[in-house]
C-alpha cells in the first residue's frame, strides 16, 4: 500500500496526504479526516526510510549506551524513551564499548546512517568524553555524565555527584561519627572518583582521618566482602558506601555477626534504589532524580537544534535520612 493508493481513495493528490500525515496547518478538517480514516482503513504505513532521505533527518533521537544497564543507567535510558514517546517521537539504540574509542566511533556512525536528529551519549566513564570530543559530529550531541569534565565544545548533563557525597558526608559527623569509612566503587568510573574526593575534602574540614577501601565493582557482594575483612580488623562508626547495593552488602554481613545498625556502625548508601526504603533497617542514601536528568539532556538537545551554544546542566541529587543512621 503506498501513499498515491491513499490518494486515490479519498480523491486528493500525494502532496494532500502527505501534509496530512506531517500535520501540515494547510488542510481543511474535513479532508484530514477523510484521508486518516483512509489510511487506517487501507493499513498504510509511511515509509520511515524515505522519508529521512528526502528531508535529511529521520527526527528520531539517538541514543548511544556506553556501559552496562546499572540501576542509574537503567533508570535513565527509561526516563529518555518515555519523554520521547510522550512527544509522539521515535529513537533508535546503539551499544558501545565505552572504553574502546573505534567501538563509541562505530556506534555513533551507525547513528548517524539512520539520520537522527539528535544524539544522546550515555557515558558513565570519563574516557568516553575524550573520544567525543575528538569527533566530528553531524547534528547536536549531548553526553550524559557521572560528574564535571573540561572539554568546552562538549553539552552534558549530570548530577553533581561531589555534592552527594559531602551530603552524604556531612550527615555520618553530624551524627557525632568521628571514624567514619568510605567504601567506593569501581574507581574507573567517574562517580565513584569524585565521590571519593568530595568525601576525603569534608573529613578533611571536619579535622577527622578520611579513611576509604576501595573495590572493583557495584554489587552486594563486593560490599560484604568489605564487612568481613572489617570484622576481622576494626570496625569503623560510620560507612559511606558508594552504592546502595553496597551498602546493602555490608548491613547483611554486619547484622549477621551481631553488629547493630546504626548504634554500633552507621551506614548510608548513594542512588536510592527502591529496596533501600524496605530494607531492615531501611537504609539512608542520597538520591538522583535520573527521570529529570533523561529529560534535562533532551531539552539541552532541543536548545542544541535552535542554534544554542555548547554548555552544561548539573542537577542537585538530595539526601534521605532513614534508619541506618538515625540512631533511636
Amino acid at each position: 500500500m503506498t501513499l498515491s493508493d491513499v490518494a486515490d481513495a479519498v480523491g486528493v493528490s500525494s502532496q494532500t496526504v502527505s501534509r496530512v500525515l506531517n500535520n501540515h496547518p494547510s488542510v481543511r478538517p474535513e479532508t484530514r479526516q477523510k484521508v486518516l480514516a483512509a489510511v487506517r482503513a487501507l493499513g498504510y504505513e509511511p515509509n520511515l526510510a524515505a522519508r529521512s532521505l528526502a528531508s535529511g533527518s529521520s527526527g528520531a533521537v539517538g541514543i548511544l549506551l556506553t556501559a552496562g544497564l546499572s540501576h542509574g543507567m537503567a533508570s535513565t535510558f527509561s526516563a529518555i524513551a518515555r519523554a520521547v514517546r510522550e512527544r509522539g517521537g521515535t529513537f533508535v539504540l546503539a551499544t558501545a564499548d565505552g572504553s574502546d574509542s573505534e567501538s563509541v566511533r562505530q556506534a555513533l556512525a551507525h547513528l548517524h546512517g539512520h539520520r537522527v536528529a539528535t544524539t544522546v551519549v550515555l557515558a558513565q566513564r570519563a574516557d568516553v568524553l575524550a573520544i567525543l570530543s575528538s569527533q566530528r559530529h553531524r547534528g547536536p550531541v549531548v553526553a550524559i555524565i557521572s560528574g564535571q569534565h573540561e572539554f568546552s565544545t562538549l553539552s552534558t548533563v549530570s548530577i553533581n555527584q561531589a555534592l552527594g557525597a559531602r551530603l552524604a558526608t556531612e550527615h555520618l559527623l553530624a551524627q557525632g561519627r568521628t571514624r567514619p569509612l568510605h567504601v567506593t566503587g569501581d574507581l574507573t568510573w567517574q562517580d565513584a572518583s569524585e565521590r571519593l574526593a568530595a568525601y576525603q575534602s569534608a573529613c578533611s574540614e571536619a579535622g577527622v582521618p578520611g579513611r576509604w577501601v576501595g573495590t572493583d565493582d557495584w554489587t552486594g557482594e563486593a560490599g560484604a566482602r568489605v564487612a568481613r575483612r572489617l570484622l576481622d580488623s576494626s570496625l569503623p562508626d560510620a560507612i559511606f558506601a558508594g552504592n546502595d547495593d553496597i551498602a546493602l552488602g555490608l548491613c547483611h554481613e554486619l547484622l549477621a555477626a551481631g553488629v547493630t545498625i546504626p548504634d554500633d556502625v552507621a551506614v548510608i548508601g548513594f542512588d536510592d534504589i527502591p529496596l533501600a526504603r524496605w530494607a531492615t533497617p531501611s537504609l539512608s542514601s542520597i538520591t538522583q532524580d535520573f527521570d529529570a536528568l533523561g529529560r534535562a539532556a533532551l531539552s539541552l538537545s532541543d536548545e542544541l537544534v535552535k542554534g544554542a551554544p555548547p554548555h552544561n546542566v548539573s542537577l542537585e541529587p538530595r539526601l534521605v535520612v532513614r534508619s541506618s543512621t538515625a540512631k533511636s
